[in-house]
């Protein structure tokens, strides 16, 4: 009676961390952007995510309607004017639902606006987060004063507009990438911890820092994909009497690739000269997941199943399948983060 209670117990467990995996997949980072047409808003977004995702250097006018940019696991909104003929102050929030956003980053690079000011005190008033990004700050200067000077000066002014005695203002430049990673670094502290794997994972890594956040972040990815493909069993691995899903082994190979920018492009230019791009291109099918597959599973399962020898059945079926394709999630992790840390390093010796 009590090995049945435990058999059940593991079954239930199984089940809810599989649920929790659909739950965390509906769930997305969610960024507003906001500020004046012509403040790099389009560019801004472009050096966050690391690649172009929004056209740019076509000004928005205060008569569009939200532009949505989904990368990955993370959404960024350009909101369009607030307080205009068109999106009144007061139908703006029934219209947008800003609040559903985790964070807000108010765009300027000019005199800061009295429509910014208004929206700011909105969400100071809802206690939403607001990042201040000054852009183009390559394009800052004056004769005979000192940058920093004028750094300075314009933190102090966006404080008197928004009635604060002291703001943080991000100072960037998509042109040659000043504040970027201060940026992004910040907008990470800021996101609940299942948000923050979701962010890291999506935007450009610009240290070998945020490789390493990348390569933890996915490695909880693995634990629950693992679960999902072993609780949702459809293909037989040769050699071993357990099944797993492997569409969805698949799809998380596909997000760790994604993770390391190995797009298709990326993995065929680098397997020329990188071994082990060859690898990660082969483990990217389901002929190559299932190779990969029967060779941890010839070295894992007696031991495995040695551990539950009391749990017959489903579940021992359940625990090899999640321990199998975790180790092959590890394995082809590894492959990535050893591929992606080499190109970050070339690049490095080119600046």
């Amino acid at each position: 009676m009590f090995e049945e209670e435990k058999v059940e117990d593991l079954k239930k467990e199984f089940q809810a961390i599989k649920d929790h995996v659909k739950n965390q997949d509906t769930e997305k980072v969610k960024i507003a952007f906001f500020g004046q047409p012509g403040a790099g808003k389009s560019s801004l977004i472009n050096k966050i995510v690391g690649k172009k995702v929004v056209d740019t250097g076509v000004q928005t006018d205060v008569t569009q309607e939200a532009k949505i940019i989904e990368e990955e696991e993370m959404i960024l909104v350009d909101l369009p004017g607030y307080g205009t003929s068109k999106f009144p102050e007061n139908s703006y929030f029934g219209k947008f639902d800003p609040l559903q956003y985790d964070l807000f980053l108010c765009i300027f690079s000019g005199k800061f606006h009295t429509a910014d000011t208004a929206f700011f005190c909105e969400l100071k008033e809802k206690q939403r987060i607001c990042f201040f990004v000054r852009t183009k700050e390559d394009e800052i200067w004056e004769d005979d004063k000192p940058k920093e000077e004028l750094k300075n000066t314009i933190s102090s002014d966006v404080a008197k507009q928004v009635g604060l005695d002291k703001v943080k203002v991000y100072f960037t430049s998509s042109k040659d990438k000043t504040g970027i990673k201060e940026l992004k670094d910040a907008i990470w502290n800021e996101l609940e911890p299942a948000k923050k794997d979701k962010f890291i994972r999506a935007v450009k890594a610009e240290s070998m820092e945020n490789l390493e956040q990348k390569k933890k972040a996915c490695q909880s990815l693995i634990t629950r994909y693992a679960c999902l493909a072993a609780t949702n069993a459809l293909n037989p691995v040769p050699g071993v009497d357990v099944s797993v899903d492997l569409g969805i082994i698949m799809q998380l190979f596909s997000k760790l690739r994604s993770t390391f920018a190995l797009n298709d492009s990326t993995l065929k230019e680098m397997s020329i000269v990188v071994p082990l791009a060859n690898n990660i291109i082969k483990f990217a099918t389901k002929e190559g997941i299932l190779i990969l597959l029967k060779n941890f599973a010839t070295k894992m399962t007696v031991k495995e199943v040695a551990k539950y020898i009391p749990f017959i059945g489903q579940v021992v079926t359940i625990v090899v399948g999640y321990t199998i394709v975790k180790a092959a999630g590890e394995s082809y992790l590894d492959d990535c983060y050893k591929l992606a840390k080499q190109i970050f390093e070339d690049e490095m010796e080119k600046i």
